[in-house]
């Protein structure tokens, strides 16, 4: 990020960690002022961590990453050359080092995304994302957004721009979505949105006095 000559703040969400999670944020905070740190008294799961580091964020401007370092941070350049251009840029990771079933899962996702919604984003499962900041108050948050989250920002009527990006093997953490699970939980938000599509408010202002 200092070589993006960029203005910035990092926003460590702990997501009930049992690990040293926050006593290695802590150690972190002690070397570099523009840390902060939210952490949580249990786990939430990754949608009210992404929530929560959203509200929390200062900036115009929000990237988010998870901590498995999957999406490398170096390639956060490749979003920020668009900035000028989009309200958001999300990533799409090429050459995915994931397991074969996840691959599988995903394409299956999109398949029924397309055909309920017309949702057509390649890679909902990236996290690497920058979006400007007054997009939080436009859009609805619920569980499990995260997987709609460009659907969600273009239905609101912003300018969504997909970029590809690397892709890594997984160096920490492990997985906490099985097939069975994302199934059931990615059928049932997909009606949910389906049911929100038709009943958003939304409208574009002409004039203003």
């Amino acid at each position: 990020m200092d070589g993006c000559l960029v203005t910035y703040e990092i926003v460590y969400v702990d997501d009930g960690s049992t690990d040293a999670t926050f006593e290695c944020l802590g150690a972190l905070k002690k070397r570099f002022a523009n840390i902060r740190i939210i952490s949580f008294r249990r786990n939430r799961g990754q949608s009210t961590a992404l929530y929560a580091g959203f509200k929390a964020a200062r900036g115009g401007w929000i990237i988010t990453l998870d901590a498995d370092l999957q999406n490398p941070p170096e390639e956060i350049p490749k979003l920020l050359a668009f900035y000028t251009q989009f309200d958001c840029i999300t990533g799409v990771r090429q050459k995915r080092n994931d397991a074969l079933m996840r691959k599988i899962d995903s394409r299956i996702a999109f398949f029924f995304r397309k055909a309920v919604l017309g949702d057509t984003t390649r890679d909902v499962g990236c996290s690497l994302r920058l979006f400007r900041r007054d997009i939080i108050d436009a859009i609805p948050f619920f569980r499990n957004f995260h997987r709609f989250f460009p659907f969600l920002v273009h239905l609101s009527g912003f300018s969504v721009k997909e970029v590809p990006v690397a892709h890594d093997k997984r160096i920490a953490g492990v997985s906490k979505y099985g097939t069975w699970k994302r199934l059931q939980e990615g059928l049932a938000d997909l009606q949910g949105v389906a049911w929100l599509k038709k009943r958003l408010i939304t409208y574009e202002v002409n004039y203003e006095d």
